[in-house]
């Protein structure tokens, strides 16, 4: 106990103290709660399947085209046009994955 605090301010300040820590606590577990529901919610875990299926799409086109780029020699053309084209079809996956995630919850 401080010199410069009174007895009866120090009691005040302990109980601060303990009510703080409380609260701290309960916020605590209230977001630790939260955050258990968010990462095992089932809509989180089919969006993360369409955003992984969409970027597989873009990273198979773009593996593609710079193989054949490096055996033809055609760089960047084919490149260029496998990441497009797995953009394009990174969307249609990512779309049906959507959609059967849709037609799951309406049953």
């Amino acid at each position: 106990m401080s010199k410069f605090i009174s007895d009866e301010k120090q009691k005040e300040l302990d109980d601060l103290e303990k009510r703080i820590e409380t609260a701290r606590k309960s916020k605590t577990n209230e977001i630790n709660i939260k955050r258990e529901t968010e990462e095992n919610s089932p809509e989180a875990k089919k969006s993360a399947r369409a955003g992984s299926e969409f970027l597989a799409n873009i990273f198979a086109g773009a593996l593609l085209g710079y193989g054949i780029d490096w055996y033809f020699g055609t760089t960047p053309w084919a490149m260029i046009f496998f990441i497009l084209a797995g953009f394009i079809s990174g969307v249609y996956r990512a779309n049906a994955a959507m959609k059967e995630s849709y037609k799951e919850n309406d049953k």
